[in-house]
């Protein structure tokens, strides 16, 4: 740890983990992208620490990458928590995604349904969105809903989509990089 890295802020922390998390990810290093991820939950959870002292309104950028961070990790309730906070504030596609995958984690059929049936129409993140269509109307139909296999093919509609998004960014350099209406 250098001198410099005790002066920045625990935010910037957050972001700048989550962010090579991300990367990682995309780049299937999973082992990489655990150890950027509980980083940047740190940093995060170090923010809204200061935060809650402060009084100040956390902003849902950061509520939404940590709530990433928080389901990457297994700490579902924590994720729940920062998400339903970001989801009151403003609509952001991830936030209901993973929302949804918490409540699933944590057994909650009905919160997993809700969020994911709330997920954006005009989310421009299509494999996701079609995935979660599909699994909400399963989830709703069945008799005994199997939430772990409904987790599984949101994850793998979420990887085929980061991976679209990272080609579709290869192929217009020097443009905006991922989806125009992400929200973070």
């Amino acid at each position: 740890m250098s001198f410099f890295s005790k002066l920045t802020p625990p935010h910037r922390v957050g972001e700048k983990n989550f962010e090579r998390a991300r990367a990682a990810e995309v780049r299937k290093d999973f082992g990489k992208a655990r150890q950027y991820f509980e980083a940047a939950a740190q940093g995060f959870d170090e923010h809204f620490a200061a935060n809650n002292k402060s009084g100040e309104k956390q902003r849902p950028s950061h509520l939404v990458m940590a709530g990433i961070c928080y389901t990457r990790l297994g700490r579902n309730e924590d994720a729940l928590a920062v998400l339903d906070v970001c989801i009151a504030q403003k609509e952001i596609p991830d936030a209901f995604l993973h929302a949804g995958y918490a409540a699933a984690q944590l057994s909650q059929v009905n919160k997993a349904v809700d969020y994911w049936s709330q997920y954006p129409d005009w989310s421009e993140e299509r494999y996701i969105s079609k995935e979660l269509k599909a699994q909400v109307e399963e989830l709703r139909n069945s008799a005994e809903p199997n939430l772990l296999a409904a987790s599984e093919a949101v994850v793998h509609a979420s990887h085929r989509q980061d991976k679209k998004n990272a080609s579709d960014r290869l192929s217009a350099r020097g443009k905006k990089t991922g989806p125009r209406n992400r929200g973070y």
